[in-house]
């Protein structure tokens, strides 16, 4: 039967790391050498960074405010986007010859990559208080650029390439954006002085075309329109009085003679010239109902009348003489022929004189053809008295005429008179009533005018305000391009320029010497547990023990031969070499990665007082 297994005390692991000790001291020494190899062999990288702080605007915001208004870090991001590209990586790698073994094996994508992974950008953060609301808060007060390269001279010479090209994009970004301001606010507001122009000419048209209707031409035309409208009235009253006047003085004109009358020494009355023609031409009618043409008293009166007519000259009077002497021969013939046979001689005498009568107004008719119509001079009687002689056809103006009668010739001026003050007052009513009419034209449009008028205004305002606006933005945008040239906004400042490094970043020898230590024997023990869990010899009476349950009664100790002892012998001597390997590794290792052996002992030497 088995027994219970008796806990391994500390003399029994002692023993198996004795037992197992060459094992245990080969993978711990290989261990140890590869950690030594690498911490040894592993090339050196050397960082070289910069460190930019971003100082504010020094003049208050509220006396010049910046264009610039992203936040710090966001414009450091973007400003290594710019810096980063495909050209200023290429342009850096071939002037300074950065991994001339990689550009002959790798791509151009790898050889930017392994460029972009050796740059390094920091931002560097602060708990300050926010000015504006007086809470905590994190910003970001600096950034650091670093480059890291296998020679420390390149690596100083590059990263002091980049933290250059930081500052000058962050310069020329920032007086790029204060002038696209500018340039944008002047193109703004050149465009809206144009506006207001093209607006103010548009205003101007429209107030010359609408001048009479504008909105505050309204109450103004209001009262025109009432004075016309009362100026109209009193026009058409004073027409009315004027045509009353008119028909008063053609009533007198018409009961009175143009010619005065004239008496002999003898006291017989003397006839004017047409009165005489009048009886002359009614004598030659009866003298040729009576006689033959050729009769001498008929001879005579046709050469009395010709001479007279000649005188007179005004045929178309004659011409209705003759028609209304024609008639009233015409209306006793009639009568004649009620009364009398034919053969009765005064129908008979009537029947010539109606035929003489026709055969003169024939003559006249021809005449009249002949020589062209006269103007018509108004010659109307009434039972043989003239009333308007020489009357206009329009009625407004009489025409030249030779009366003599003072008062035919009074009356016939104020008849004319009367008749151009009715043309005039016609006029002036014609007028009033086209402007009323402009006027109420004016007002029934004035309220589209008005809101057309409003609209324009209202625009040109706003145009104003824009402009305004545009002009104080571009004042204050100028002001700012100023402040970015003079370099007085926000800033970049190198406070900590990139040095050639004396020490190396990576590899980090004391940390791979100690890891590789702890992994070393770590390993060795794992090793040792390995062997000793697959190993079943036994050594010991706790093993025989263990193994048949029965006391062992005596134990045999070990007899070691001469060989054994040699190979004893031959281990220490081994290990002895070994130790002084180990010495002068671990002097090596003082020397290389904590201080040269040299100034390590005047160190010591000047600290023991020698």
């Amino acid at each position: 039967m088995n027994t219970p297994q008796k806990p391994r005390e500390l003399s029994d692991h002692l023993a198996v790391v004795v037992r197992r000790r060459k094992p245990l001291i080969a993978t711990l020494t290989a261990g140890i050498i590869v950690t030594i190899l690498l911490a040894v062999l592993l090339p050196p990288h050397y960082q070289s960074a910069g460190t930019v702080l971003i100082e504010q605007q020094e003049m208050p915001t509220n006396l010049v405010q910046s264009t610039v208004t992203s936040f710090a870090d966001e414009r450091v991001q973007i400003i290594s986007q710019r810096v980063m590209t495909t050209e200023t990586l290429l342009d850096i790698i071939a002037r300074y010859g950065l991994y001339p073994r990689e550009r002959a094996r790798d791509t151009r994508e790898e050889l930017l990559a392994q460029m972009r992974k050796d740059i390094g950008l920091k931002m560097i953060s602060a708990d300050v208080i926010d000015p504006r609301d007086g809470r905590p808060t994190s910003a970001t007060i600096a950034f650091q650029v670093s480059y890291t390269s296998r020679s420390p001279d390149l690596a100083a010479k590059v990263a002091n390439e980049l933290v250059t090209l930081y500052l000058n994009e962050n310069l020329t970004n920032r007086t790029q954006i204060a002038a696209q301001a500018t340039d944008f606010l002047r193109s703004e507001g050149d465009r809206i002085n144009k506006q207001i122009a093209d607006l103010e000419a548009r205003i101007e048209k429209f107030r010359q075309q609408n001048y009479q209707r504008l909105p505050g031409l309204t109450e103004v035309n209001m009262q025109l329109l009432d004075r016309d409208e009362q100026q109209l009235l009193e026009a058409q009253g004073k027409q009315n009085s004027l045509e009353e006047q008119r028909v008063f003085l053609e009533a007198q004109l018409a009961q009175l003679k143009p010619d005065s009358a004239i008496f002999s020494d003898t006291g017989e009355r003397i006839l004017s010239t047409r009165d005489r023609l009048k009886m002359l031409r009614s004598q030659l009618a009866q003298a040729r109902a009576r006689y033959a043409p050729d009769y001498p008293d008929v001879v005579t009166l046709q050469r009395e009348v010709a001479g007279l007519e000649r005188e007179v000259g005004d045929t178309p009077s004659i011409t209705s003489d003759l028609q209304r002497e024609l008639q009233e021969a015409q209306s006793q013939l009639a009568d004649a022929r009620k009364r009398y046979a034919p053969d009765y001689p005064d129908r008979v005498r009537l029947e010539r004189e109606v035929a003489s009568l026709q055969a003169q107004l024939a003559t006249s008719t021809q005449t009249d053809s002949g020589h062209g119509a006269a103007p018509a001079t108004g010659a109307a009687t009434t039972g043989g008295t003239a009333i308007a002689d020489g009357a206009a056809a329009d009625g407004t103006e009489l025409a030249p005429t030779d009366a003599d009668n003072p008062a035919y010739v009074q009356i016939r001026a104020q008849l004319s008179a009367t008749l151009a003050d009715l043309k005039a007052q016609a006029d002036e009513i014609a007028k009033l009533r086209a402007e009323a009419d402009g006027y109420q034209r004016d007002l029934t449009l004035a309220p589209a005018v008005a809101k057309q008028y409003d609209d324009l205004t209202r625009e040109y305002d706003n145009a104003q305000t824009q402009y305004q606006e545009i002009r104080a933005k571009q004042l204050q945008a100028r002001t700012a391009q100023d402040l970015e040239s003079n370099r007085e906004g926000e800033r970049f400042t190198l406070i900590d320029p990139p040095l050639t490094p004396e020490e190396p970043v990576s590899p980090n020898r004391k940390l791979i010497l100690a890891a590789g230590s702890i992994l070393s024997a770590a390993l060795a023990a794992g090793v040792l547990w390995l062997l000793e869990r697959f190993d079943t010899t036994i050594r010991t009476r706790g093993d025989l023990l263990q193994l048949i349950g029965v006391p062992p009664l005596a134990l045999v100790p070990y007899i070691g031969t001469e060989w054994e002892r040699a190979a004893a012998r031959r281990r220490l001597r081994i290990a002895a070499g070994s130790a002084v390997a180990s010495f002068c590794m671990v002097l090596l290792l003082i020397h290389l990665f904590y201080r040269p052996l040299d100034v390590l002992w005047f160190s010591l030497a000047r600290r023991m007082g020698f």
